[in-house]
């Protein structure tokens, strides 16, 4: 077995083997890979030729307590069946985690599929979210809701929340353009609710009923916004949204943190971040 830092070479199995793990379509995976993977921060299991376990990265930005700290986010961390059980994935996480420190990066995070699952590699929950779901006979204060991506609102929503939750990460005009692109690669629908004529909240969700992004200023909006979505694509839907959103949930966990040198403490102070691949 030889474990080894990916490269460019590899991509065409790394791809094959999200697809075969995680089950997503042709066209997100295609747009992951073109637009995300990142050898020189992702890592590598190979009985012989053969890929059978990896852990992806990709570097980022978060903002905390007033300060921005580069971040690597972990993401695919994935062994084949045959292999499970053997270390594999601890191996390649530690090694991961090693080379981002070495390489000045605050911190890691990642969302674990289970809370527990990478606590004795050092990671703590940083982060706190509520799981809210659409409910059609509810009743909203009034807002102006439209259909259509409408960049610098959702900018300014996101903007003003970065300031005040922690954890989020940061988007130029290139970045959004890549998360916006993931989004309409799955059919992504998006409303921005408006007061007044100011942007105070927006929600993306895909085809499948899958709710990407949903975050808004005013508590109140996030009713209005999960329940328009769902009336215009016709099917219930299920939200993970800041704790402080004015609905009713399940309190859920979120990503979680290996800091490095004492960045930042954990948990972050009112703490959210929605996993952006």
């Amino acid at each position: 077995m030889t474990v080894r830092r990916l490269t460019h070479a590899d991509r065409a199995q790394a791809e094959a083997m999200w697809r075969e793990i995680f089950g997503d379509s042709e066209a997100f995976t295609a747009w992951y890979f073109s637009n995300r993977f990142s050898p020189v921060h992702s890592f590598g299991a190979f009985d012989g030729v053969r890929l059978v376990a990896m852990t992806l990265g990709r570097s980022t930005r978060i903002r905390v307590e007033d300060g921005v700290h580069d971040a690597l986010l972990i993401s695919g961390v994935s062994t084949l069946a045959g292999y499970r059980g053997r270390g594999l994935m601890h191996k390649l996480v530690s090694m991961q985690t090693e080379h981002a420190k070495n390489a000045g990066f605050s911190c890691c995070y990642l969302h674990p599929v289970r809370e527990s699952l990478y606590a004795s590699l050092g990671f703590r929950p940083g982060t706190d979210a509520l799981r809210i779901e659409s409910d059609a006979a509810r009743t909203h204060k009034p807002f102006t809701l439209r259909d259509g991506v409408d960049l610098q609102a959702m900018c300014a929503v996101y903007d003003t929340l970065l300031l005040t939750h922690d954890g989020m990460q940061m988007r130029d005009e290139a970045e959004w353009n890549a998360v916006l692109n993931d989004y309409a690669t799955d059919g992504g629908k998006t409303v921005v609710a408006y007061a007044e004529n100011r942007p105070v909240g927006y929600i993306c969700c895909l085809a499948d009923g899958t709710v990407s992004e949903l975050f808004a200023l005013c508590p109140n909006a996030y009713a209005a916004l999960i329940d328009t979505a769902a009336a215009r694509l016709g099917q219930s839907l299920k939200a993970t949204v800041p704790t402080d959103c004015d609905l009713m949930g399940e309190r859920v966990y979120g990503m979680q943190y290996l800091v490095f040198d004492g960045a930042f403490s954990l948990p972050l102070k009112n703490g959210f971040c929605r996993l952006a691949y």
